[in-house]
């Protein structure tokens, strides 16, 4: 199981580099990288795809519209990365992608800072008397005090199970905070993220459009509620 946290700061990083400033990514950027990843895009393919883009840019003799975002580079990733597919077939290897996560004690601690997190977020929910995501919260807490205690037990960390584990206890603490909004704050999230989105709608296909609407709206619920991401992707950056 690769680093998500590593994949995500290498195409921040190498995207900032390219544009020669520290621009700040946005949710859609953030979406794109999520969505490379879950596409199983190894991250230098998506490095490559970059590189290209600002290439053919820099050959441009007009340059009055800059490169603002990963939404203008998303076809040239996806294309590198049909290249690099049809390059390896036969070989039996695919290229290297982030470096794994190996370290044990740091994992035990990025589940706990999650499960206090959370705990915080019940407590502001209980405050608020929203009563009826927080016996489903208390029940995760509960699971993530187990997975901490089998991660620090365990002789072997599988991280593909713990991966599925997560985001099961992540799709159900978001079930419970859907399941807390009107209909009105739900169409309010849709019409801000449709509005993020914007242009950038050109270069995408529709199935892509739809991912990146429910991962933008989604992100907006945690982010409302406080309540922290359980992904191995989101792990670091809780």
């Amino acid at each position: 199981m690769e680093n998500y946290f590593n994949y995500f700061t290498e195409i921040e990083e190498h995207f900032q580099k390219c544009r020669g400033k520290a621009t700040l990514l946005s949710p859609l950027d953030w979406s794109l990288i999520e969505s490379f990843q879950e596409a199983g895009i190894p991250v230098e393919t998506v490095l490559r795809g970059l590189d290209r883009v600002f290439e053919k840019y820099e050959r441009r003799n007009n340059r009055v519209r800059k490169i603002n975002s990963l939404a203008y580079c998303t076809q040239a990733i996806l294309a590198e990365y049909e290249r690099q597919k049809e390059s390896v077939v036969g070989r039996g290897s695919q290229p290297r992608t982030a470096n794994g996560v190996t370290d044990r004690e740091n994992l035990v601690q990025l589940v706990e800072s999650a499960r206090q997190r959370l705990n915080l977020a019940i407590e502001q929910l209980q405050a608020r008397a929203a009563g009826s995501p927080v016996v489903i919260l208390e029940d995760v807490m509960k699971s993530l005090e187990n997975i901490k205690t089998e991660l620090a037990t365990q002789g072997r960390v599988d991280y593909e199970n713990l991966e599925l584990r997560l985001t099961t206890l992540e799709d159900k603490i978001l079930a419970s905070l859907i399941s807390t909004l009107s209909e009105e704050t739900l169409m309010t999230l849709r019409d801000q993220t449709n509005q993020e989105i914007g242009r950038h709608r050109r270069g995408l296909k529709a199935e892509q459009i739809a991912m990146l609407e429910r991962k933008m709206i989604n992100k907006k619920i945690f982010e409302q509620f406080g309540v922290p991401r359980l992904s191995l992707f989101y792990l670091p950056l809780n």
